[in-house]
């Protein structure tokens, strides 16, 4: 479920050129394109969150995949740069109830000797929905164009929904209908949540940054589509190997601190990001694809991390409710960070200055917390 639901949700980031191509945008309004989609799934999050907690995390994701469907569908329908932005937005919308739902279900079902890995398990469902989106979509899109692309997610998502309906129970679900203001004003004092809510907000600037215009940059330095769709999906392949190998490592190697994890990707994340400014046509392809395959494991690969330390300093009654606060907070980072990067690549007319922009601040962040870390540890 994981794997389709994601592979609906970041479907539109292969067919960027083509939709750049008909419809003739800039790069800052490829920059809203993503914006859309997170803002859908930022201002869905804190109320799926209440819905996760209420009627249960199966009912929840059955309930945010038809949304899904009905999106995918329309998607046939429209035509103009404004529709595909609202199409977007509800897109991120329908989304917006997979992670909660998804993140309660691991946390009721694995204890914390083994949950790291669990997460980290479940989240590779997204990169493996994005990787075959890229290997798949235009592949289909040309044939059929990019819009009928998306009309066949929806019915694999049309299949998914009557297994789910069919096969799928909730097991003894009670009912959560404590005072909502008070539960948010619990998880609005909690420091190690804000905290790590803050910290996030650039990671998820620096990922949807690299995931947007990791294609069209390897286009402008004059390498084919084709090995620019590759280096893509390399990049998710990277993120799958990442979000199951970060969690596993954290389990079996630094006695399940999430925190250092962190900071590690995040001082990786910077070091690779800068470097991506050295690609050119002229650099080896194996050490081209090395670099985008390590960028996956970095900036695509911290989210099982961020889901695990969300869900494992509130109250677990709470965790649908913080899992969506998170992502509703978190999400900004998409919605104004990937417009940013795309305009500082409009005004300054390189790539690489971008690049240069998002390495430093995600490289700062982890020293930053790399630092806090330090000084919490020595109190």
């Amino acid at each position: 479920m994981q794997a389709l639901s994601s592979l609906a949700y970041y479907g539109y980031v292969p067919l960027i050129p083509l939709i750049e191509n008909e419809l003739y945008l800039t790069n800052t309004q490829i920059g809203w394109m993503t914006s859309a989609v997170f803002l859908g799934s930022s201002l869905i999050a804190i109320p799926s969150g209440v819905i996760t907690d209420r009627i249960g995390a199966t009912k929840t994701l059955l309930l945010f995949m038809i949304i899904l469907i009905i999106v995918l569908l329309s998607f046939s329908i429209v035509n103009g740069y404004l529709l595909v932005l609202l199409l977007l937005f509800l897109l991120g919308v329908g989304y917006g109830g997979i992670t909660p739902g998804t993140n309660k279900s691991i946390m009721e079902n694995f204890n914390e000797f083994n949950r790291g890995t669990a997460m980290g398990i479940k989240q590779m469902g997204v990169s493996i929905g994005s990787a075959l989106g890229t290997l798949i979509l235009p592949v289909i899109a040309g044939f059929v164009g990019w819009r009928y692309s998306l009309f066949y997610i929806a019915l694999l998502l049309v299949i998914m929904c009557l297994f789910h309906y069919k096969i799928l129970n909730e097991p003894n679900l009670t009912s959560n209908r404590t005072n909502f203001a008070k539960n948010i004003k619990q998880l609005l004092n909690n420091r190690k949540l804000i905290k790590i809510i803050v910290v996030i907000v650039f990671f998820i600037w620096v990922q949807l940054s690299v995931m947007t215009y990791l294609v069209l940059y390897l286009k402008d330095q004059n390498l084919s589509f084709s090995v620019a769709l590759f280096c893509l999906a390399l990049l998710q392949i990277g993120g799958v190997i990442g979000r199951a190998g970060w969690g596993f490592i954290s389990d079996r190697y630094f006695n399940r601190d999430r925190e250092i994890i962190l900071t590690m990707v995040a001082i990786l994340s910077g070091i690779f990001v800068i470097v991506l400014c050295l690609i050119s046509s002229h650099l080896l392809f194996i050490v081209t694809c090395f670099l985008v395959l390590m960028l996956g494991i970095t900036t695509q690969g911290w989210n099982g991390i961020f889901v695990l330390m969300v869900s494992e300093v509130v109250p677990k009654e709470l965790i649908g409710l913080a899992s969506g606060l998170g992502l509703s907070f978190v999400y900004l980072g998409a919605v104004f960070g990937t417009p940013i990067s795309g305009w500082i690549i409009d005004m300054t007319g390189s790539y690489k200055i971008m690049w240069l922009s998002c390495g430093l601040i995600i490289l700062i962040i982890g020293l930053i917390s790399y630092s806090f870390r330090k000084h919490n540890i020595s109190e």
